[in-house]
């Protein structure tokens, strides 16, 4: 958040401003076509702001100011990961951590954290937005929204700790139980921090090897760069930096690009940075029941005439930068060259979704780095 990112602003918008498209959501097949095709949906994890309502993710209203999600839609959520992440959070605030906001479920609420002024809050739709990048990169694919970030940006760092375990977990068993049900397949990670204390440096030894468990079951996690033109290392994706064993799928640290295919200059780029994805000037999907308290520079009396309306993204989409958005972008172009071979009449049966366990989930990972130009 904050940053240099403000360069790629206009008007009087935030870090996003509203925009209109013509077209169709992608074209998506259904469960059963996946299970044909690639063996199952491809899964991807994202730990964010969580998601609103969008009719290109499959999730609507419920009615009482909460969210659902459709059967077979784009997104899905994990209830039961929320509800532990939810009752831990409260323990260690009912120990002593009076300042923490506890996050009971997996929707991104409320839109503004100043009902008198009204604006729309930092990070409101910040996960509705990731979930569109890989509704249009790889339509496809289920993205399992976990919901740990507040609608300031701020993520608490055994919130994230605690998730990660989690997503352990459910992978070690998945693995275990031969369910496919329960697979993930990339972990996508638009949040991070610097290392500034003995404390922050235990921290990061922690995350490192929760991260590191994820990565050893095949677990492809992509994790954003940073928007602070700095080279200084930036947690987790400065994990990158660092080697990884053969028996792990490397994590990838990636840096925002602009649409010419040039560097950001509000990206970070130090060389633990490991890959590079289109980050600036990023279109897609938008809660469509957000609308600030900004007001339109022109209103004619007596017509539906105005100026444009920055904050009002009834539009169902925006224009938003920052790496937050490449390392979506990046997790989502893996996934697709997973894919892409089995979208063939002689696939190889070896890199099948179904094919079970770590060392197959490594291969087809590994596989489809090796498609993918430019990675370091």
């Amino acid at each position: 958040g904050g940053s240099t990112v403000e360069s790629y602003l206009y008007g009087k918008a935030e870090s996003r401003t509203p925009v209109e498209i013509s077209m169709d959501a992608p074209a998506r097949l259904s469960s059963a076509e996946c299970a044909t095709k690639y063996g199952r949906r491809p899964v991807i994890a994202v730990l964010d702001s969580g998601v609103r309502t969008h009719p290109w993710l499959g999730v609507t209203p419920a009615g009482d100011g909460t969210y659902a999600t459709s059967p077979d839609g784009s997104v899905q959520v994990d209830q039961e990961i929320q509800d532990i992440i939810y009752a831990h959070a409260k323990q260690v605030a009912a120990a002593g951590d009076l300042e923490r906001k506890l996050i009971k479920d997996p929707w991104d609420t409320p839109i503004t954290l100043d009902k008198l002024v009204g604006d729309v809050a930092t990070y409101t739709g910040h996960g509705t937005f990731i979930a569109g990048i890989f509704r249009q990169v790889v339509p496809d694919a289920t993205v399992l929204s976990i919901r740990i970030m507040h609608p300031d940006g701020i993520v608490y760092e055994d919130d994230l700790l605690c998730a990660l375990g989690l997503l352990a977990s459910r992978v070690a068993n998945a693995q275990k139980d031969r369910n496919l049900a329960l697979t993930i397949d990339a972990l996508s990670l638009s949040l991070g921090y610097f290392s500034e204390s003995p404390a922050d440096m235990t921290y990061t030894s922690e995350l490192h090897q929760v991260i590191g468990a994820l990565q050893g079951m095949g677990v492809l996690v992509t994790a954003a760069a940073g928007n602070y033109a700095t080279t200084r290392d930036f947690y987790p994706a400065a994990f990158a930096g660092r080697p990884s064993t053969a028996d792990q799928v490397p994590l990838i640290s990636v840096g925002a690009l602009n649409p010419n295919g040039t560097r950001a200059v509000f990206s970070d780029g130090g060389d633990w940075v490991t890959g590079w994805a289109p980050g600036a000037a990023v279109i897609s999907t938008f809660p469509v029941d957000v609308n600030g308290s900004i007001q339109p520079d022109i209103v004619v009396p007596g017509e539906s005439r105005q100026s444009l309306d920055l904050d009002d993204f009834s539009s169902g989409f925006a224009a938003w930068s920052g790496t937050s958005f490449a390392a979506p972008m990046m997790a989502a172009s893996v996934i697709r060259a997973m894919l892409k071979p089995l979208q063939r009449d002689q696939a190889d049966p070896t890199l099948r979704l179904d094919v079970q366990g770590a060392k197959a989930a490594i291969d087809r990972a590994l596989w489809a780095l090796r498609q993918l130009p430019g990675l370091a």
